[in-house]
């Protein structure tokens, strides 16, 4: 069971969720209203127990995780650029006892796990990635290794290539991949861990790395939902010991885009286009966050230095323009509203398990 819903969600908004799911309907449907103002919210000091029925019951079950939960992270750029895993870590207080992950840029889930881990070459050779031994902290070296450390992995973050899950072929070849390499690696070494699958988001320029035939923002969303939809429908079907879940990035990404259009374009990088800024990665995280535990982040950020020391050990952030001082982070205003955002998009996604 999941967290229930709090009481700021209004009874017309889960009345409308319940009616366009009986009656069928597209991405839309699973975003909240839009705000009334959606540049900034009321309140400047936001804590997760603001939230009074957040917690009660979540995927990890916190109440068994006294001294935090292990979090593995599987993927591609979407998760690398400004580094999602140390971010989360951060973001989450002290919920997250060890993180570790196998990244690689370009991949899709089924190329990583023949070809390894790329980040030495990808970016994360670094100074924040130095350690006292003098190797970087690239993460694991392959997915085997890393599903296979002493660990004993509570959450395992799984991040397709973008246009994977949006298209029958490359879907049903993951769909293969998931059952036939990560599931036994999972189930038999992380008896205890749950899938999160990340829902990303759409491009926010249409056709851009040929991705011409998945149509507008909107349908290129919904057919990355319906693919992670499948897959932990596949993981449901055949493995009743491993339990899935979606984390619905793109859905926040888009609901952001409906209420505030500035604002989703700074979700983005503003050199390609489709990876996200550090703004569109604590958006990601914040959705990551309250995926994985029922409940926002413990506290939004309320001055720029909090939210600086958030990534202060990033080993990659997203590239910058030659000449660019520093990389541009998210304002107070603007991670309070994304704070918001995300848990909201969460709990009417839990409101149809």
């Amino acid at each position: 069971m999941l967290a229930s819903a709090p009481r700021c969600l209004s009874l017309c908004v889960i009345v409308r969720y319940l009616l366009v799911l009986l009656l069928g309907g597209t991405v839309d449907a699973f975003l909240p209203p839009k705000s009334s103002n959606s540049r900034v919210m009321k309140s400047s000091s936001l804590h997760a127990q603001d939230f009074d029925s957040a917690g009660k019951e979540s995927p990890t079950k916190p109440s068994e995780h006294q001294n935090g939960i292990n979090v593995a992270f599987l993927g591609n750029s979407i998760l690398y650029f400004n580094d999602t895993p140390r971010f989360l870590f951060n973001l989450s207080g002290n919920k997250i006892r060890h993180q570790d992950s196998c990244l690689r840029g370009g991949t899709t889930l089924t190329e990583l796990y023949t070809l390894g881990n790329g980040m030495k070459r990808h970016g994360f050779a670094t100074d924040n990635a130095l350690m006292d031994n003098g190797e970087y902290d690239v993460g694991s070296p392959t997915v085997q290794e890393l599903l296979q450390s002493n660990n004993k992995w509570d959450v395992v973050v799984m991040n397709e290539h973008s246009q994977g899950p949006a298209r029958q072929s490359t879907r049903e070849e993951f769909q293969s991949t998931l059952l036939q390499q990560y599931a036994p690696l999972i189930s038999t070494n992380n008896p205890k861990a749950t899938v999160i699958f990340v829902e990303t988001a759409a491009y926010r320029l249409q056709g851009i790395n040929n991705s011409h035939d998945l149509g507008t923002k909107t349908q290129f969303q919904q057919s990355i939902r319906e693919g992670i939809q499948s897959y932990i429908q596949v993981l449901h079907d055949n493995t009743s010991i491993i339990p899935a879940r979606m984390a619905p990035v793109g859905t926040a990404f888009l609901h952001v885009h409906n209420d505030n259009l500035q604002l989703w374009e700074k979700l983005f990088d503003p050199w390609d286009n489709f990876h996200p800024s550090p703004t569109g990665t604590f958006l990601q995280g914040c959705v990551l966050h309250c995926t994985i535990f029922g409940a926002p982040p413990p506290t939004c950020p309320g001055t720029k230095e909090e939210i600086a020391a958030l990534w202060k050990d990033a080993r990659m952030m997203h590239p910058k323009k030659k000449g660019e001082d520093g990389v541009a982070l998210p304002n107070v205003s603007e991670v309070e509203y994304l704070w918001k955002v995300a848990w909201d998009v969460c709990q009417l996604e839990k409101s149809k398990l």
